[in-house]
This record gives structure tokens, sequence and C-alpha cells, in this order.
């Protein structure tokens, strides 16, 4: 108690000798700006004293002295000094505000490499402060090893065992003598014994289980037991029908002299330690690459609305700039690409016209009919190209829709002008995507259905959180290693699929790629059963903005 007085007394007065210190300080540093301030002004009524004695001497008058204005201008610095409210007006007269206050969050790194020097420095520190007090607790009195704890018991049990043999004013002598040995010991009756260990209240589950998984290996004698009194472990020693033996206040057993030591308990605290900041510095590091990643393959890799979001470490955000840059990049060179063929290609349809309207001047029939098939296919080609560019380009927003309906539509206008198509699916199926877009890809299929074959079957499911949709023919089908190739533009396949009379230009299944794309789905080109080929379609039961 006296240290702490002369500890508080120190503390006060060092905190009084800071204060008369910092009085000092600030009093001459306000003395020597006050100080400047009047020499400023002296020297300014001098030279305005100097320049009126100069103009009073031309015209014959006389100049004022300045002591006067000196005077008032001191008085008002004084004064501005002295009422601190008038200072502060005068501050907020020229614009000055006060200080914002500053966040913690500023000062926290923002590189992987200062979060994990922080990550290491504090966990240096927690384990310094997790030792100490691991140690404090092993130092405790309450906290012995099996052996402290046996030898305790044994000390109890021969203390019982000279009761038993002796007399009442014997058995107070020696439970004294046991009390100033240290030995806990209380002799009761044992109607008292079960009304105080009724009125006890009784270890927790975690105690109870910590005290069978560690109890130490004594054997108690017939009628002994392991009870709680007061929340702490006790024995009930019977000494005779009539009397009980209490041993109170037994430690805890928080370590064995075998193979749980001290050494164990640090090393496991320690570990445990080490592995929750261990696991949270690498969630910090992998969970932004995750979502990085998740958003990455979510997305169609180009989309402007798409951008990642910078929410990381400065290493991870750089990273999300320059991917966002580079998709950017790619965009503007898609556009630009879509621009100049789209362009070219509205450009050929002048020329092509001019053409065609000399081809039919000409008398050669045989000449004049294969010059207008050329300009047909051309044509062809071009308008397919801009049909092409022209989904490509295409901004559709998803929607809710119902999926069944629009297969429906599809396969009822078919049916309309005699072509074999056929549904198979539920009546109402709603899900997100771009409606004239899907539309069109199953369009397309079923037009290459029904170019390479008689028939088209389309068919609705739904497996999990995915809408499928199979396109299945009966045409001659696609070789496994060709079925890569025809999904990229302008690819043909000159075996199986071009002996049809009216062949096209390999832009139909590019087209059907592209869209699935958009829907953040995948396409798969399998064989239908006896022949033919099956076109299937996995999209995303939702698509997110």
């Amino acid at each position: 108690m006296i240290g702490v007085v002369c500890l508080n007394k120190r503390a006060v007065f060092h905190a009084n000798h800071l204060s008369v210190v910092w009085r000092a300080v600030t009093r001459t540093i306000i003395e020597s700006v006050r100080f400047h301030r009047l020499i400023d002004a002296d020297a300014g009524a001098g030279q305005e004293f100097a320049v009126r004695l100069q103009s009073s001497a031309a015209s014959g008058g006389t100049p004022k002295p300045p002591g006067a204005e000196v005077t008032h201008r001191r008085l008002a610095d004084a004064d501005s000094w002295v009422r601190p409210g008038h200072a502060r007006r005068r501050l907020r007269r020229r614009g000055r505000r006060p200080a914002a206050m500053v966040s913690p969050r500023r000062f926290a790194p923002r590189t992987i490499r200062g979060q994990m020097l922080v990550v290491i420095i504090v966990a240096i520190i927690a384990a310094m402060l997790l030792g100490h007090v691991v140690e404090e607790e092993f130092s405790s009195d309450s906290y012995l090893t099996f052996s402290d704890t046996e030898r305790t018991v044994e000390r109890a049990l021969a203390v019982a065992s000279m009761l038993e043999v002796s007399t009442p004013p014997e058995r107070a002598l020696i439970v004294a003598r046991a009390r100033q040995r240290d030995i806990d010991v209380t002799l009761v009756s044992a109607s008292a014994a079960a009304r105080m260990t009724a009125a006890s209240p009784t270890l927790s589950r975690s105690e109870r289980v910590a005290a069978y998984i560690f109890s130490p290996e004594y054997v108690l004698p017939s009628g002994g037991r392991r009870i709680a009194l007061e929340g702490r472990p006790a024995l009930s020693l019977p000494i005779d029908g009539n009397s009980v033996l209490l041993v109170r206040d037994l430690p805890y057993i928080l370590y064995s002299d075998g193979f749980l030591g001290p050494v164990v308990y640090f090393a496991l605290c320690f570990v445990t330690m080490f592995a929750f900041l261990s696991i949270f510095a690498m969630r910090r590091v992998a969970s932004p690459l995750a979502t990085i990643s998740r958003e990455l393959d979510r997305s169609d890799g180009v989309s402007e609305d798409m951008m990642l979001a910078e929410s990381g470490t400065a290493e991870l955000d750089s990273l999300v700039r320059a991917l966002n840059g580079m998709r950017s990049r790619i965009r503007e060179m898609i556009d630009n690409r879509t621009r100049m063929l789209r362009s070219v290609s509205h450009d050929l349809r002048t020329p092509l016209t001019r053409l065609r309207l000399r081809s039919e001047r000409l008398e050669d029939l045989e000449l004049r009919k294969g010059m207008m098939s050329d300009i047909d296919q051309i044509n062809a080609l071009v308008e397919e190209t801009l049909d092409y560019l022209r989904a490509d380009a295409t901004g559709e927003k998803a929607e809710r829709t119902d999926i069944a309906s629009l297969l429906q539509t599809v396969q009822a206008d078919f049916a309309d002008v005699g072509f074999a198509v056929t549904y198979l699916g539920p009546d109402k199926l709603a899900a997100d995507c771009k409606p004239k877009a899907l539309v069109r890809a199953v369009t397309n299929l079923c037009e290459n259905s029904l170019k390479f074959g008689t028939r088209a079957e389309i068919s609705l499911t739904r497996v999990d959180e995915t809408i499928r949709i199979d396109v299945a023919d009966d045409g001659p089908g696609i070789p496994a290693h060709q079925r890569k190739l025809v999904l990229e533009p302008f690819s043909k396949l000159d075996a199986s699929r071009e002996s049809s009379k009216s062949p096209g230009f390999g832009l139909g299944l590019s087209i059907v790629s592209d869209v699935v794309r958009a829907h953040c789905g995948r396409i798969e080109l399998d064989d239908n059963r006896p022949r033919g080929l099956i076109v299937r379609l996995h999209l995303p039961e939702r698509l997110s903005d």
C-alpha cells in the first residue's frame, strides 16, 4: 500500500511538473509571437510616419505621431490573445476549419507484406502474454500435478485412519494438528455432511468431464467418494457410522507428470494461437482472390457492367485494376472490329446490287445464271455476317421469362410452315434469360437440324439450378474430334454436313455459342441415337445483374 501511495505521489508530481513546463513553453511562444507582431507594427508605423512627414513637409502641414495607432494595435493584439472566443472568430473569418478526426483504419497497412508483418508482431505479443498467463496459472496452488494431488489425498487418508482409532477428544486434537500442516480437513456428523453436500453447487459438466479424464490413480476407502463443496472438488471419508471427514479444497488437476506436462500445454496453446492467426492471414489473402476468380468465371470476360470491385490489399487492388483495364481494352478492340466489319459488310450491298442489275442484262443465259448464283451467295454471306455481328453487339438485358413458352413459340413457327419440329417439356418454366437472343439461338439450331436432317426435337428440363435445352436431329452428325471446331466462326465440315443443297457459312453454331456464353452457360455436342446430333445448352436459372 505504501509503495502504491508513493507511486501515485510520484506520478502526480511528474504530472504537475509537466503541466508547469507546458504552460511556460506556451506562454513563451505566445509572447514571442506577440513581440514579433509588435515589432512589425512599429516598423510599419515608422515607415508610414516617414512618408507622412515627407508629404507634410511638401504641403506645409504637421503629421500626427504614430504612438496612438501603435498603442491601439497593441491593445487589439493583446485583446485577441486574451479573449479566446474572439481569436476563434478571427480564425473562422480567415476560412480556417477545425481539423477532422483521423480514422484508425487510415494507419492500417494496405499491402500484403505490411499485413503479414502486423500478424507476426501480434502473434509474438499474444504468445508472450499467453505464456505469462499460463505460467501464472501453473504457478498457482489451485493447479497441481497428479503426484501432488495423490500426496494430498494420502495425507488425508492417513488422518482418517488415525481418527478411526482415536477417542473424541483425541480426534479434535488430530484435526487441529492436520490443519496446522496445511491439510484442510473438517470432522462433521454424517447428517451435517449430507446437508453441506446438498446445499453446495455441483461441478460443471466440463469440470466433471475433466475430472473423469484426468483423475489421479488413488483408491478411496469403502464409503469414500468425491464430492463438491462450494463449487470446489472435495472428498468425503467416513470415520464411523456417525462422523465424516471432509477434505476441502482439493487442487484442480491441470496437467499430469506424464505425457500431459506443462511443455505440452504451452505447445498446444501456442500452436492453436498461431493456427488461428495463420488461418486469418490466409483468408485475408485468399478470400479476395477467390472472389476475383468467381466473378471472372461468372462473367463473359468483356462486359462493362461486370467490372471487378477493389476490396482488398494494395497488390490485389492493383491486380483488379489491371484486369479491369485489360477487359476494357478487349471490349474496345471487339467493338472496333465489330464496327469495321459491319461497315464493310454494309458497304458491300451497293456493289452487289449494281452487279445484279448488270448481270440481268447479259444475253448469255448460262453466264447470267452463274453470276446471279455467285451474287446470291455473296449476298447471303453478307447478311449472315451482319446477323452474327448484330448478335455480338446486342445489349439485351436479362429478365425473368417463361422459357417453356419461348420454345413452344419457336416450335409452332416451324410447324406452321410444314417442318417436323416437336417440343418435349413442361408447359411453364420460369428462369432468367435474354429472350430475343435465346430465341435466335434455338431457331438457328432448328434450322441446322432441318438443313442437315428431316426433323428436329426440342426438349426442356431443369437439373438442380440449371436449365437444360436439347435440340436433336437425325442428320449425319459431327465427329467428336471436330465438335470444338464447328463452334468457331466461318468453320465448315466438308466431309459430313456439306452435302446439303443449301450449305451455310459456318456462323450458326457460333451465334449459339455466343448466346450461351452471354448467359454464363455452356454448350455440349453429343451423338443422337440411332443417328444424328444433339446440341445441349446448359443455362443457369438465375443471372446476376
